[in-house]
C-alpha cells in the first residue's frame, strides 16, 4: 500500500538554497496572464535555483513549489501553464499527475495523494511578496 505524505507547512523562501529574503516582490497580480500562471526562478551565488509556480484560478491565488514530488521536475515544461485542458487541475506536464490548485495535493497519478510545497507569501497592493 502506498503511503501518502501530509501537506508540509508553507515553505519559507528565505530558508532554501536560492530562495530570496523575506519581503522580496515575487510578482505584481496584474502581470499574470489571462490562464492565471505564472512561472518564478530564484538563484543564489552558489548556483542554487528555486522554482516557483503562481496560479490563479476562480479568484484565489496560491503559491506553490514548482516541483513534481514524484520526480522532481518542474509541472510546466513549456511556458507558464500550469492547468489542465478544461483548467480545474494543475498538472504535471512530465506524466500527467493532476493536483488540486487550491490545496496541491496530488489527486491522480503515481504520486496521488502527496502534495506539492506551498510557499508563505504575503498579498498587498496588488502584489505578492515572500514571506
Amino acid at each position: 500500500m502506498r503511503r501518502t505524505r501530509p501537506a508540509s507547512p508553507p515553505l519559507h523562501l528565505a530558508d532554501v538554497p536560492g530562495g530570496p529574503p523575506p519581503g522580496t516582490l515575487l510578482c505584481h497580480l496584474s502581470d499574470l496572464p489571462d490562464h492565471g500562471g505564472r512561472a518564478l526562478a530564484f538563484r543564489d551565488h552558489g548556483g542554487a535555483e528555486l522554482r516557483l509556480l503562481v496560479q490563479r484560478l476562480n479568484g484565489t491565488i496560491r503559491v506553490f513549489e514548482n516541483r513534481c514530488p514524484h520526480v522532481g521536475t518542474p509541472l510546466n515544461l513549456f511556458g507558464e501553464r500550469f492547468l489542465n485542458s478544461d483548467g480545474t487541475a494543475l498538472i504535471c506536464r512530465t506524466h500527467g499527475a493532476l493536483f488540486d490548485p487550491l490545496s496541491g495535493r496530488c489527486v491522480q497519478g503515481p504520486c496521488k495523494g502527496d502534495f506539492l510545497r506551498e510557499v508563505a507569501v504575503t498579498e498587498r497592493n496588488g502584489a505578492l511578496y515572500s514571506r
